[in-house]
């Protein structure tokens, strides 16, 4: 697959980021069916960069998940309708984006989420950039860890341009490095796990 324009390089094409989705949603979906049924869980999706993974990974899941969808606010009593609040109260909550790295912004949506007496919540992340300086912060569902580089693509933007496109993209100049084959991938998908009954940021 060639990249769109010349100064583009594909880092992860789309065939590898279906494959990352589908493992995720396993995962995820095996989790699911050891909840008690009278326990529900959530899809929260964070916009405007999570929106693409988040539909395909709710199409994955095969489940009848409810989605809320939220922008990156920490006044989430103020921006989401009384209904979405509802949806939250008293659930296990999946947060979905597709990019992580510092963290700082994910862990104050997460402790804003705490406003809704979750029974857990748990971080879905296609993507998670290793940077300095990152809060220590729980990734249940992991796809692909990434190199520090400019990305854009599957819902990443580059100023609010690229987001429709199927594969990620970097202006990184060379070959990216190959991606994890499956064996190499698996005990990387969970970062940190053991978080089934309590709130987990």
């Amino acid at each position: 697959m060639s990249a769109p324009f010349d100064h583009l390089t594909v880092l992860i094409d789309s065939y590898h980021l279906k494959q990352g989705v589908k493992a995720i949603a396993r995962q995820l979906r095996a989790d699911l069916d050891q909840l008690p049924p009278e326990e529900q869980a959530v899809l929260v999706v964070v916009l405007k960069g999570g929106a693409v993974f988040g539909i395909d990974l709710l199409r994955s899941l095969q489940r009848s998940l409810p989605v809320v969808f939220i922008q990156r606010t920490q006044q989430l009593n103020q921006t989401l309708s009384q209904a979405d609040q509802n949806l939250l109260h008293n659930r296990h909550l999946i947060v979905v984006d597709t990019l992580m790295d510092t963290g700082t912004t994910l862990q104050a949506l997460c402790q804003e989420l705490q406003t809704f007496a979750p029974i857990s919540v748990r971080i879905a992340i296609l993507l998670h950039k290793t940077v300095a300086n990152a809060e220590p912060l729980a990734i249940h569902y992991l796809g692909y860890e990434v190199p520090d580089v400019r990305l854009f693509g599957y819902g990443l933007d580059e100023d609010e341009h690229y987001r429709g496109m199927s594969a990620i993209y970097t202006w990184w100049p060379q070959t990216p490095s190959p991606l994890p084959s499956e064996s190499e991938k698996k005990g990387k998908k969970k970062r940190v796990s053991g978080c089934d009954n309590t709130a987990c940021c």
